[in-house]
């Protein structure tokens, strides 16, 4: 990892937009310096005591990196199902270069004893910019985070001798350790592992209160169109309810939580089909697939936010049982992502007025 960063790797660990970072630059919040060829340059120390500050934080989010031993990529994978977008690499150099650039909330080392793994694993101990992140060592070893996971829930050190199932589960495991119970009610309806933080998000983003978007509206009247159905939505789920952002072929603007196809998507934390939803058990006592409403085919993608987050999903619903093909699957996720782009678009943005007016109140002083 650089010590030595461009506007656009401070601007990508900052969580922000380069225009951003360079407003930051310019007003000195960000020191830096020119090139002789008059190229900005930042240093990395400089990025994360703006985020250790109080000026910015780095926020809980729900992306993994996994720094795998040989054969057990596909096994770490299941850390999807607990609500994280997963990164599964077996070389530590590229697991070094994209733990800098996505600053993960869970780092996972194995074989901590293999001197290129261990040389990472000391080297992410020492970055401040990755304090917040749960770093997890599977060693037998003696090593400095084996001593602090007493004390600090930021460490966690697992015997490498057991399955990456039971890895997973002690995990998810620790993450909960002081996590508030859930409302009761929610047993009404599947919930992701991480409900609580996703939670927060969808209440973060400003989605629920903020106007309607020709974006979103936009991108339901492209499904529609392409897929010939005659329901489109992008929902958002709050504790209680299915919120449509926008919507095509459905009246009302919100239902129940418990009538939302969209939970699956959730729990799944991947693009969510069922073809015929009449003969799927789970959904035996939904309103929406008996009469009038006879809802027969669903599929839904997440929508997120910059922290990886699933708020809600882009879906299709049609009252007919239908299959759905690789390429259909791949034109949803096309549409759930650029759903997701402009949540981050509208992030970045908010993020800039509040520069805006922190600025101006300092010149004000």
């Amino acid at each position: 990892m650089d010590d030595i960063l461009t506007t656009a790797q401070a601007a990508k660990l900052l969580g922000v937009s380069v225009r951003t970072a360079q407003l930051w630059v310019e007003s000195g919040d960000l020191p830096s310096w020119k090139t002789p060829g008059g190229h900005r340059r930042i240093p990395r120390l400089a990025v994360a005591e703006l985020i250790a500050g109080n000026a910015m934080h780095h926020p809980a989010g729900a992306t993994a990196v996994v720094l795998s031993r040989p054969g057990n990529a596909t096994p770490w994978q299941a850390l999807a199902k607990a609500g994280f977008l997963v990164e599964v690499i077996e070389d530590a150099l590229q697991a070094a270069i994209r733990i800098g650039e996505l600053l993960p909330s869970l780092i996972v080392i194995e074989d901590a004893a293999e001197p290129a793994h261990r040389k990472l694993l000391e080297s992410l101990d020492s970055d401040v910019l990755l304090a917040p992140s749960l770093l997890v060592v599977r060693t037998k070893e003696r090593h400095p985070s084996r001593e602090r996971a007493a004390s600090d829930r930021r460490h966690l050190v697992l015997d490498p001798d057991q399955g990456v199932a039971a890895a997973i589960e002690a995990i998810l495991a620790h993450l909960k350790r002081g996590v508030p119970p859930l409302a009761p009610g929610h047993s009404l309806f599947p919930l992701p592992p991480n409900e609580i933080e996703r939670l927060r998000a969808v209440e973060a983003s400003g989605l629920l209160t903020s106007p309607e978007e020709p974006g979103f509206d936009r991108l339901i009247d492209l499904a529609i169109r392409t897929f010939s159905v005659p329901m489109a939505m992008f929902t958002l789920l709050t504790s209680s309810e299915q919120w449509f952002k926008a919507r095509s072929g459905f009246d009302g603007q919100m239902t129940p939580r418990e009538w939302a196809f969209c939970n699956q998507t959730l729990v799944a934390n991947e693009l969510t089909v069922f073809e015929d939803l009449s003969l799927e058990p789970q959904f035996a006592a939904n309103p929406t697939v008996a009469a009038p409403h006879n809802f027969r085919f669903y599929a839904g993608a997440p929508v997120r936010d910059e922290n990886g987050f699933a708020l809600g999903s882009i879906c299709i619903i049609d009252r007919a049982s239908r299959a759905f093909s690789a390429e259909d699957k791949n034109a949803l996720s096309t549409l759930a992502d650029a759903a997701s782009n402009i949540v981050k678009w509208r992030a970045q943005e908010r993020q800039l007025r509040r520069l805006r007016a922190t600025q101006a109140e300092k010149a004000g002083a």
